[in-house]
């Protein structure tokens, strides 16, 4: 005996289109975190791209960013712990123009595939990312200090 009704399987129903509470959020653009990356240090980069990166669904690379970020960050405080301080700050500044493409270009290709899928959505405002930037900043601050205490503790002296 049919009731008219088609049958469509257990759990094949749809109430309505989703809210937009309940849609992930968008994620910042690699030029977002290139530029955390440039004015507030590699751990802020770093925290922008892993945060663009997992809410794209790409876990692995997130991971990456951060070990970057990590990395860069002690090879740079080690290379300004011994450099002179007017050559420093071109280091400095040289390695902040890289940290701005590592991060950038980290997220490019994951990000073309997420903009190719979600063609309605706008990615989230780079300007929210301001506060990561500061954390990152802080992150850095701390990572910079532990490798002057630990150099210092050896009796390497900076130049």
């Amino acid at each position: 005996m049919s009731t008219g009704s088609p049958d469509f399987g257990a759990g094949s129903y749809t109430v309505g289109p989703p809210l937009p509470a309940e849609s992930p959020k968008p994620p910042y653009t690699p030029g977002a975190a290139g530029r955390i990356a440039f004015f507030f240090g590699p751990f802020a980069g770093a925290l922008v791209s892993t945060i663009s990166l997992r809410r794209m669904r790409h876990p692995e690379q997130a991971s990456k960013a951060f070990t970057v970020a990590l990395f860069g960050s002690l090879a740079l405080a080690a290379a300004l712990f011994f450099i002179p301080d007017p050559y420093a700050r071109f280091v400095g500044l040289g390695a902040e123009y890289v940290f701005y493409h590592i991060f950038k270009d980290l997220q490019k290709g994951e990000f073309a595939e997420w903009q190719a899928a979600n063609a309605s959505m706008q990615p989230t405002n780079g300007w929210l990312a301001i506060g990561w930037g500061f954390l990152g900043l802080v992150l850095s601050l701390i990572v910079f200090l532990v490798v002057f205490v630990v150099l210092g503790f050896f009796g390497l002296q900076p130049r």
